[in-house]
C-alpha cells in the first residue's frame, strides 16, 4: 500500500466518527466513496451522470443510488449501485468506514461509505446512468486550498475544479469531510508525489 494512503487510512480510522441517526427508510440512498489503491498513488473514482437523467443530470457524483427493498443494508445498496453503474464487483471492494449522512436536494438521506478498491477490475458503464468515469489523486482532494466556497442564500456551496470537471454540491460536501479529517497529514509528507 502506498505510504500516503497508509497514513490517510491510519488517521481516518483513529479519528472518532460522529454518530448518525439515519433510519434506513425507503427514501434512503447510499454512495460508495471509492479509493483506488494504485501502486503509484491513491485516487478517488467519480462518475459524471448521464445528461438524460431526471435528477442531477451531468453532475459529478460517487457511484450510488436509492435503496431497493431487497437490499439488506445501505452498504449493500452502495455495492449494488456501484456494480450496476460502473461494473466494479464487490470482491474488489473493502469497506473502510462510514461518513456522516448528507441530505440531497431531492429529499433523500444519503449515506456515504468509504471503501478501498483494489486495481484489476474492469469498468462496464451503464450508459443510461453514467456518461463517464474519471479519477482524481487523493492528495489533490485533501488539500483545502483547492476548494472554493460561495454564498448561496443562507448557506455556502462548495466547489472543487479538477481539469475539465467541476465537483460541487453533495459530492463536494462529502469530500470536505474527508479533507477536514486528513488535513494534518499532508504537510509532513512533501516527498509524496502522484
Amino acid at each position: 500500500m502506498n505510504s500516503s494512503l497508509s497514513r490517510f487510512l491510519s488517521h481516518y480510522l483513529l479519528t472518532p466518527m460522529l454518530q448518525d441517526s439515519l433510519s434506513e427508510t425507503s427514501h434512503s440512498a447510499a454512495v460508495l466513496v471509492p479509493i483506488i489503491n494504485h501502486p503509484q498513488g491513491p485516487t478517488l473514482l467519480f462518475t459524471r451522470r448521464s445528461r438524460q437523467l431526471r435528477h442531477h443530470p451531468g453532475q459529478v457524483a460517487f457511484p450510488g443510488g436509492k435503496r431497493d427493498q431487497a437490499d439488506h443494508s445501505l452498504y449493500q445498496t452502495a455495492l449494488r449501485e456501484t456494480y450496476e453503474e460502473v461494473g466494479i464487483a464487490s470482491q474488489f471492494i473493502e469497506k473502510v468506514g462510514e461518513l456522516p449522512t448528507v441530505n440531497s436536494r431531492t429529499g433523500h438521506c444519503v449515506k456515504p461509505f468509504l471503501a478501498l478498491v483494489q486495481p484489476g477490475f474492469r469498468l462496464n458503464l451503464n450508459r443510461d446512468e453514467v456518461a463517464e468515469v474519471f479519477e482524481v489523486p487523493l492528495l489533490h482532494l485533501v488539500e483545502p486550498n483547492h476548494y472554493i466556497s460561495l454564498p448561496f442564500g443562507p448557506r455556502q456551496v462548495h466547489f472543487l475544479p479538477y481539469g475539465s470537471h467541476l465537483i460541487w454540491g453533495m459530492t463536494a460536501n462529502i469530500l470536505l469531510h474527508l479533507t477536514s479529517k486528513a488535513a494534518p497529514l499532508w504537510p509532513c509528507a512533501p516527498h509524496d508525489k502522484y
